[in-house]
């Protein structure tokens, strides 16, 4: 019984797109995603477009002046390309990962459950699966089921869209500009077209750039501080904001 619910729900995710936003020099972090897909059972597509070296400018000219530095540019760009290829090949639901991400251990079963999920939810959705180390309220403990909770994504590690949301994020840009890197952007934008954001009730995902297993290409903050400085804080966050409030809730259950 439980060998035939795990193959349905690798079946579930078996067929999902899976953009993974990266670099083209970035080896290790791609030897690293191709690992976990393998395990996980994912079919990988990179966006390779948008590379600093490859911006022209008429790529610059949809990011407002001055307001980011190009590996930041290259970045929101690479984000968005996402969508509009899930679009163009009229994709229902997508799943967006960078190539630093951490999947949990049991990530394909979890995922299959919170497709389930999503199937429940009114279209134009974004559903964040990372977030490992941030703070968390008591919505996110009051079941013992894997669950949604809505809450706007903190991160951009990896997240579920639907094409619903992606349209309307695409039919904005025709006459807007970015302004923010592409989680703020993510956030801020989706709050203004009333796309809604959910968080699973226990994470599925973390960045390998907040642990310290990679070097940051984004955050010049964390470019400042050692890999065993990034992996202790990790940590400390996680067990603070995390585990700990879990198992208190769970001892006054």
């Amino acid at each position: 019984m439980v060998r035939d619910k795990k193959t349905a729900n690798r079946e579930r995710i078996a067929f999902l797109p899976v953009y993974v936003i990266s670099v083209g020099s970035f080896h290790d972090r791609h030897t690293h995603m191709n690992a976990q897909a393998s395990v996980a059972g994912l079919t990988l597509e990179y966006i390779w477009d948008f590379d600093v070296p490859d911006l022209a400018n008429h790529d610059l000219a949809r990011i407002s002046d001055g307001c980011l530095p190009l590996p930041s540019v290259s970045a929101v760009l690479k984000h968005l390309h996402a969508q509009r290829l899930m679009v163009e090949r009229n994709q229902s639901v997508c799943l967006v990962l960078e190539d630093d991400a951490i999947l949990f251990e049991g990530f394909a079963d979890r995922l299959a459950k919170t497709l389930a999920l999503a199937e429940f939810l009114d279209p134009g959705w974004l559903i964040f699966l990372g977030g490992a180390d941030n703070k968390i309220d008591s919505r996110f403990m009051s079941s013992p089921d894997l669950c949604l909770i809505e809450k706007p994504l903190s991160t951009a590690e990896a997240y579920l869209l639907d094409q619903v949301g992606c349209r309307r994020r695409l039919e904005w840009l025709v006459d807007h500009r970015i302004d923010k890197p592409a989680d703020h952007f993510l956030k801020a934008l989706d709050m203004e077209l009333g796309v809604r954001h959910y968080w699973t009730s226990e994470c599925l995902a973390t960045q390998g750039s907040i642990t310290g297993q990679f070097r940051t290409s984004l955050d010049q903050n964390r470019r400042k501080h050692s890999a065993l400085y990034l992996k202790l804080r990790y940590w400390f966050n996680r067990v603070r904001n995390q585990i700990i409030p879990r198992l208190f809730s769970r001892a006054a259950r």
